[in-house]
């Protein structure tokens, strides 16, 4: 079974109030560099360019952190295409 989140430790995680705030957690920036040290250089979508962007599988509940099996680090051209966008 794969987690998607983990609830805040009572003590340690300070609350984030937006999610501005959430992207420079310090929680979050540390799974986010572990996400990249796993993918090694290379994106985890197309394996061709460097990756750049952290990409939720499924964002977590307002007020829990993401686990490394919850995001992929993709660049940018990846990232635009999983959420619809232009590049």
């Amino acid at each position: 079974m794969t987690r998607h989140y983990a609830p805040p430790r009572p003590g340690v995680d300070a609350p984030y109030r937006s999610y501005r705030e959430y992207l420079r957690h310090p929680r979050f920036l540390a799974i986010r560099a572990e996400v990249f040290e796993r993918a090694g250089g290379s994106c985890e979508r197309c394996g061709q360019r460097p990756p750049t962007e952290p990409h939720h599988l499924r964002y977590p509940p307002w007020g829990a952190f993401d686990v490394p099996e919850n995001l992929l680090a993709v660049c940018h051209g990846c990232h635009c295409e999983l959420h619809g966008k232009d590049n």
